[in-house]
């Protein structure tokens, strides 16, 4: 990289404008930017879970709804949910919502039919028909509480709880959000009045969660960046100096979302860690950058800026090469994200990739040619003081000493815990990804308790052709998947046309054109739904299951007849099930390729092997420990081992570089490893500090996958600086000969 700073810093105002040219070009992406949210946002529209539950919607028209529930016991606006202000209420929200684009179909107690007998066989009812409430409503609101497609759906058996449920015409993310929009300005008069509404359903899920991820981080952030700021000027003793590191990092920042708005690819809840990450990254090749300038400007007392430019490109010189492997090894970390099954994973780790080197060039361009405009004094790294001094050379002595001994231990805790992470659960529940605060977890448990479970696992009965749908056998054979499969523990009530004697009557006398069959018959009559509720399950609960149900439906159907689950809750399985072996695959890919990028960086297969395992020591270790003592990784840590690896590693790069050259000056290994910790061991210091303060911010997040994500990036990245602090130089000291390296080659 010391190219670069050269080139800029000898042709410093049409490096300005290049640099400032791509930034407004960056730049203008950024009102391009869109927000993707819903199952499609983490699974990508191309995925089977995905194609299989968009053919259920379009065959059904139903499976993926918004529900706004409503209890009359805790509001003083009615009585009941079927009384005339209920009843009021729910026919002008329908009747809003029935404008929205969004918005396929909207059933609530004003509008859903009832099959009542009278002398002329079964007649559809309504509590609302010809615009007004019905003389004989006291005697349908009999008939609702105690209706199988109406009590626990539409009211809940007591009468206070009301629902009023919104179908939206397709799973992509616009829709939810547009839906949403509708719902809350349909509402809005009425929670004026006095009701209180609690949305729940998969849609609602993901768009108010994500908002208020959205929200925290843009609260972190800030916080994030002043942590970050005080560690730089700890550092560097300089205001000055600190805000142009941070300037750095920032414009990094902008390029990358710049460029994720520029490329089409929509901002999800992964991605709105995207700015804290490269911040904190992106901000250690600076502090190694200004503190090889300040130890130069220090011994040389630059007087001209002549004089500041040599030094700047000879700080480049020693510092470019490391740097520019610790960004490309860190690149590699988020790049192995692409063996993940889950687009947004894909997407999000070329993005953060680019983020990565962004920041690497803006480090060696940007700057260099800002410094050189600060005053040499304002750059300033206070020596290192005698008792720091001593305290690094006192960890090498303990190396040294001990080397067999830390190696022992290393290699227990490494294969104990290289077990315990084979063991390691991808798992948490409802309320732990998003955070018991929260508005979705809050209105989820209102659900349950009031009316009805918030999730569904949906079933598409498909027959052969030589079947009769309304043949008594197909019939029970209907009835009989509904009872088996809502007997699966945990799973609720099992819902489908069959669950009401009137509406299978309706059925059998061939009266198929009515509304109430549509959400349970498909058009040509060849396939059925059964619709299941269930509670928010542990995704370990959900997975076994899921494994259950399939198997029902693989083995116990009549012959000919196939099975599919889809739904809400087969949706979050897919996700869990591929995010559990993209945590395998990303962390041996990573492994992989921070291993090769390394040989061919020390051009030794056998030195990138011992730069490499006091890398992935402090990894195994943490997650294994985990896995030893049961506790599992939830959706968004699951991903931590391969990003931290590729960014433990780093430390690890510079430690070695200046061994290698200390060893070319003839200095023995003992000497060399001393010279190198007490060169960089400050620097490591820092940027390991500063990169456990932007992680730990991570904790202050509402979504326990992110907070999660934050506290195991950080403990690891502090076992990872005292594993090159400690175990690096006792591997080291075990493996080289005191005149040359091992095997008779030298470091390079």
């Amino acid at each position: 990289m010391s190219w670069t700073t050269r080139l800029v810093l000898r042709h410093p105002r049409w490096a300005a404008a290049a640099l400032l040219a791509a930034t407004i070009a960056f730049a203008s992406g950024l009102p391009r930017l869109i927000t993707d949210v819903g199952y499609r946002a983490f699974l990508g529209p191309r995925h089977p879970a995905v194609r299989e539950f968009d053919a259920f919607l379009e065959r059904f028209g139903g499976g993926l709804p918004m529900i706004a529930i409503w209890s009359c016991a805790e509001s003083p606006a009615c009585a009941s949910a079927l009384d005339a202000a209920s009843l009021e209420m729910a026919r002008r929200v329908g009747a809003s919502l029935a404008t929205s684009h969004a918005v396929l179909r909207v059933t609530s107690p004003a509008t859903a039919a009832l099959l009542l007998p009278t002398p002329r066989g079964l007649a559809a009812r309504r509590f609302i028909e010809d615009g007004a409430i019905v003389a004989d409503a006291a005697r349908l609101a009999e008939q609702a509480v105690r209706d199988p497609l109406w009590a626990g759906d539409l009211v809940s058996s007591d009468g206070l709880a009301g629902a009023i449920v919104v179908d939206l015409v397709s799973s992509e993310s616009q829709t939810a959000v547009d839906a949403y929009a509708a719902l809350d300005s349909a509402l809005a008069p009425f929670e004026t009045a006095g009701f209180e509404f609690h949305r729940v359903g998969g849609p609602v899920e993901f768009v108010v969660a994500g908002a208020e991820l959205e929200r925290a981080m843009a609260r972190i952030v800030p916080i994030m960046v002043a942590l970050v700021g005080l560690t730089l000027f700890a550092v560097f003793r300089s205001v000055v100096v600190a805000l142009v590191a941070l300037s750095t990092v920032g414009l990094a920042v902008v390029w990358t979302l710049g460029l994720l708005g520029w490329i089409g690819w929509a901002q999800n809840s992964l991605t709105q860690t995207l700015a804290p990450l490269i911040l904190v990254i992106g901000v250690c090749d600076g502090i190694h950058l200004i503190s090889r300038y300040s130890s130069l400007c220090l011994e040389r007392h630059p007087r001209d800026l002549e004089a500041e430019r040599a030094l700047l490109e000879r700080a480049a010189s020693d510092v470019g090469r490391p740097c520019w492997m610790t960004s490309v090894t860190t690149a590699a970390g988020f790049l192995s994200f692409g063996t993940a099954e889950l687009e947004s994973f894909v997407e999000y780790g070329v993005i953060a990739a680019f983020g990565v080197m962004a920041a690497l060039l803006l480090t060696f361009t940007f700057l260099p040619l800002v410094l050189l405009h600060v005053k040499v004094e304002r750059v300033h790294v206070p020596r290192a003081s005698a008792v720091w001094r001593r305290g690094l050379r006192s960890l090498v002595d303990v190396s040294d000493a001990h080397r067999h001994a830390i190696l022992a231990l290393s290699l227990v805790l490494g294969v104990a815990c290289g077990w315990g992470m084979a063991h390691l659960r991808v798992d948490s529940s409802f309320e732990e990804l998003y955070g018991e605060e929260s508005r979705v977890v809050r209105w989820a448990h209102f659900a349950s308790e009031h009316l009805r479970n918030p999730d569904t696992l949906e079933i598409d009965l498909a027959l052969p052709e030589d079947v009769t749908r309304a043949a008594p056998a197909s019939l029970e054979a209907i009835a009989e998947a509904a009872r088996e499969l809502s007997a699966i523990e945990p799973l609720g009530d099992a819902r489908s046309l069959l669950a009401s004697p009137a509406w299978t009557q309706l059925l059998i006398a061939g009266r198929g054109s009515d509304e109430g069959l549509a959400r349970w018959l498909d058009a040509d009559r060849r396939h059925a739904r059964i619709s299941i509720t269930s509670d928010k399950l542990p995704q370990d609960v959900m997975r076994d299951v899921m494994s259950r149900v399939r198997r029902y439906l693989a083995e116990e159907l009549p012959d000919g007849w196939t099975g599919r689950a889809t739904g809400p809750l087969a949706l979050v399985n897919a996700m869990t099930d591929s995010i559990r072996t993209a945590q395998l695959r990303s962390f041996a890919a990573a492994a992989l390729a921070v291993g090769a990028l390394l040989s061919l960086y020390l051009r030794s297969v056998t030195w990138s092997l011992i730069a490499l395992l006091p890398t992935a020591l402090p990894v195994v270790v943490t997650l294994g420990a985990m896995g030893l003592l049961g506790l599992p990784l939830d959706i968004g840590s699951a991903m931590v081992a391969a990003v931290v690896l590729g960014i433990a590693v780093d430390d690890t790069i510079h430690l070695l570089e200046h061994f290698q050259r200390a060893r070319r000056a003839g200095a023995c290994p003992a000497d060399a490893i001393r010279t190198a910790v007490e060169h960089v061991g400050q620097a490591l210091v820092s940027t390991s500090v500063a990169l456990t303060i932007g992680f730990a911010a991570l904790t202050l997040s509402p979504w326990q996958s992110v907070a999660s994500f934050g506290l195991i990036s950080a403990i690891a990245i502090l076992g990872a600086l005292l594993a090159d602090l400690v175990v690096l130089p006792a591997l080291v000291l075990a493996a080289v000969r005191p005149s040359r390296g091992p095997k008779g080659r030298s470091l390079r």
